[in-house]
C-alpha cells in the first residue's frame, strides 16, 4: 500500500513540476511579445470624417463608436446550422463607424467611410458581403465616399434620413 501512495505522490509531483514549468515558461514569454502600440486609432481621413460625426451625433443625442467589430453588432441563434462557419466569417471584420441611442446604447446605424480602396473588388465583395449581413440583421449601413470637403448638413440629413426609416 506504501508504494502505491509513493507512486501517485511521484506523478503529483511530475504533474505539478510540468505545470509550474508552463506557467513561468508563459509569464516569461509575455514580457517578449512582438506587438507595438500603434500611434494611431483612426488613419487622417477617418479622423476628419469622425470629428464631423461626432458633432452630428452629439447634436442628436446620441453616440458614436469607431472601427467596431461586426461580432460585437451581430449574434447568431443558438441551434443555426453552421453557426462556428457563420460566425468565423464576421467575428475579424470591422465597420468604420456605428451610432447607438445613448439610453440602451443599441445600435441604430453603421457608416462606412469608403476610400478608394473600396474600389478593389476584393474589397466591393467585403463590402457586399457586410451590407448583406447588417441588412438581414436590420441594422441600417451608410456608405460615404471619401471627399477632400464633407457638407456637415449632407451627412446630418443622410444619417437622419435612415434613422427616420427604422
Amino acid at each position: 500500500m506504501n508504494i502505491i501512495i509513493l507512486i501517485l505522490l511521484f506523478f503529483v509531483l511530475i504533474i505539478a513540476i510540468t505545470l509550474a514549468k508552463k506557467f513561468f515558461k508563459t509569464s516569461v514569454e509575455l514580457k517578449t511579445l512582438p506587438y507595438k502600440k500603434k500611434d494611431y486609432l483612426l488613419s487622417v481621413a477617418e479622423k476628419e470624417f469622425y470629428n464631423i460625426l461626432r458633432i452630428i451625433v452629439e447634436k442628436n443625442n446620441y453616440l458614436l463608436f469607431a472601427k467596431v467589430r461586426l461580432e460585437d453588432l451581430l449574434w447568431i441563434p443558438k441551434h443555426t446550422d453552421n453557426r462556428v462557419g457563420l460566425r468565423n466569417r464576421i467575428k475579424s471584420r470591422h465597420v468604420d463607424f456605428v451610432i447607438c441611442d445613448k439610453v440602451d446604447i443599441r445600435p441604430l446605424l453603421v457608416i462606412e467611410l469608403d476610400d478608394s480602396s473600396h474600389e478593389r473588388e476584393d474589397r466591393k465583395i467585403r463590402d457586399e458581403f457586410v451590407n448583406q449581413v447588417l441588412r438581414g440583421a436590420g441594422l441600417p449601413i451608410l456608405h460615404h465616399k471619401f471627399q477632400n470637403f464633407y457638407s456637415p448638413r449632407e451627412i446630418e440629413d443622410k444619417i437622419s434620413n435612415l434613422l427616420t426609416i427604422n
